[in-house]
This record gives C-alpha cells, sequence and structure tokens, in this order.
C-alpha cells in the first residue's frame, strides 16, 4: 500500500513536470506565433503613393505620435521614403528614435534607437534591429494596450532646399491633430500640422501581441486536465 501510493506521488510530479515543460512551449510559441500589427496613422496605400518632404536639416526630425491596440511588443517600424522621381541613391540618416508619449508635440523618454537606418526611395524601409546592417540586436520594446508612443527620424542629410531630395512620404487626405510633430532647428519641437505638413507622416511601428492573462490560465487548465494530473487513484 505503501509503495503504491509512493508510486502515484512519483507519477503525480512526473505528469506535472510535463505539463509545465508542455505549458511553457505553448507560451513561447504563442509570444512568437502572435500575428503581427502594423500600426500607423497614415493612408499611404504602397510606396509613392505619398508625398515626399524634402524639408529638413541636419538633425531635424520627424515623428508619428502611434497607439498601441494591443499588448506586445514593439518588434518593428516602417519608413516610406521617396523623391520626386523615385531614383535617387540610398540615404543614410542618423537614426530611428522611440520614445514614450509626452506632452504633445515633445516626446517622453526614449525607450530604443535604431542607429544609422539606410533608407531607399520608393520602398518600406523596415528595420526590425537595433544595428543595422548587422542585425544582432533585435528591436524589443514592450507597450500595454493604449499606451502613446513616438516614433521619430533624425536625419544626417540636408533636404531643405533641394526639391529632387529624398524625403519621408505623407498623406494627402489630411494631417490629423495630436499625432504628428517635427524637431526643427531652430524651434525645437512642433506640431506638425501647425508647420504647414498637410498629411500625416508615413511612418509606422509593427507590434506583436502578448497572450492575454485568460488565455494562459486556460491553456495551464486544459494540460492539466489532458494529463490528468488533477486524479490520483485510490486504492
Amino acid at each position: 500500500m505503501k509503495q503504491s501510493i509512493v508510486s502515484s506521488a512519483s507519477g503525480l510530479v512526473s505528469l506535472l513536470t510535463t505539463a509545465m515543460m508542455a505549458l511553457l512551449v505553448v507560451l513561447s510559441s504563442d509570444r512568437a506565433l502572435a500575428a503581427e500589427i502594423v500600426v500607423q496613422n497614415d493612408s499611404v496605400a504602397v510606396p509613392g503613393a505619398g508625398t515626399p518632404l524634402p524639408a529638413f536639416v541636419q538633425n531635424e526630425r520627424a515623428a508619428a505620435w502611434l497607439t498601441a491596440p494591443v499588448a506586445g511588443d514593439i518588434i518593428g517600424v516602417q519608413v516610406l521614403w521617396d523623391s520626386q522621381f523615385g531614383t535617387n541613391f540610398p540615404s543614410q540618416e542618423l537614426g530611428i528614435d522611440i520614445f514614450a508619449g509626452g506632452v504633445f508635440p515633445s516626446p517622453g523618454a526614449p525607450l530604443a534607437t535604431i542607429v544609422a537606418p539606410v533608407l531607399s526611395d520608393l520602398t518600406i524601409n523596415e528595420y526590425r534591429h537595433l544595428d543595422p546592417p548587422t542585425d544582432l540586436v533585435a528591436l524589443q520594446v514592450p507597450v500595454t494596450a493604449g499606451q502613446v508612443f513616438v516614433v521619430s527620424l533624425e536625419f544626417l542629410n540636408q533636404s531643405a532646399g533641394n526639391p529632387i531630395a529624398s524625403g519621408v512620404e505623407f498623406d494627402g487626405d489630411g494631417c490629423q491633430a495630436n499625432t504628428n510633430s517635427v524637431f526643427a532647428i531652430p524651434g525645437g519641437w512642433t506640431d506638425a500640422c501647425s508647420a504647414g505638413v498637410v498629411g500625416d507622416f508615413a511612418i509606422r511601428a509593427i507590434i506583436r501581441p502578448v497572450p492575454e492573462p485568460g488565455s494562459l490560465l486556460l491553456a495551464g487548465v486544459g494540460l492539466v486536465g489532458l494529463c490528468g494530473c488533477g486524479r490520483v487513484g485510490r486504492k
């Protein structure tokens, strides 16, 4: 009888261990494979459908204020870039910063920086690492549902005064309030709409949702039920 109890307990521990390992696999798979969401204010359908804005000098910035629709991780950013003829050479700029939402038009604390991105005309330039082109450090910034954050492109190359220079695209259906800002020299952070930008910047973020707590609990209960961990035979 004693041996039977010990054997049952040992089997229960083994089943619990197996169930927990399986649950960890499920959770890691859910986080890795959850459908990605592109968060954007602009309505530019394809590269080139918007209007490029060659109006910046070195160290100025164009920024999009975005709101996370779900809890998850920012794992990428996108910038639509073009020129009047769409044939300019790729342009290396200073960086792309992700900031916490501050008091518009000034962003809050910096959260991540993509260093020296290269942007090409007529392209959705997408970055998923902080160190292109080596791509050794993945971009991952956690956000909560409803959180406001800012994605800002800082310029290295002057485009102001050159109408055929490349620039970030904006859409053609109006500049939405509190969603676009520019860092001007002089002047600092300014509402892009007030500065004369007539559309929303095509600067976007890619968010990978994380599993909801309720779905995690259901997954755990289901695995425990499948392994029979809640039943210990009596003799």
